[in-house]
């Protein structure tokens, strides 16, 4: 069986850099992302099993939230971890409502 394929979607790359080495670790497939136009083009080229999305995305054409939007309107259905250093409970729910798999807090 393949190993299952995470894409980490944020602008900081400490971030990337960490939570990909401890999926690798755990024996997933690890694809980054560091703005929302890199992100689309991954998933339209790559079969991906979860992402992992960051809320705010610096210079990026789209935050999390919008990515988060755009994606479930066209379509995809994969599970979705909203991640952010500066979240609230507002944007919890939100990224929920609009259908992130669950919202956590960066290390």
């Amino acid at each position: 069986m393949s190993a299952k394929t995470i894409l980490i979607i944020d602008d900081e790359d400490d971030i990337r850099s960490l939570l990909k080495d401890i999926l690798e670790d755990e024996g997933y497939k690890v694809l980054q992302a560091a703005h929302s136009m890199q992100a689309e083009h991954v998933i339209d080229h790559h079969n991906v099993d979860l992402l992992i999305l960051d809320i705010w995305l610096e210079n990026s054409d789209k935050d999390g939230i919008e990515l988060l939007r755009s994606l479930r309107k066209t379509g995809f259905d994969k599970p979705v971890l909203m991640i952010s250093g500066h979240g609230n409970v507002d944007t919890a729910v939100q990224t929920i409502k609009l259908g992130a798999y669950d919202f956590i807090e960066k290390p």
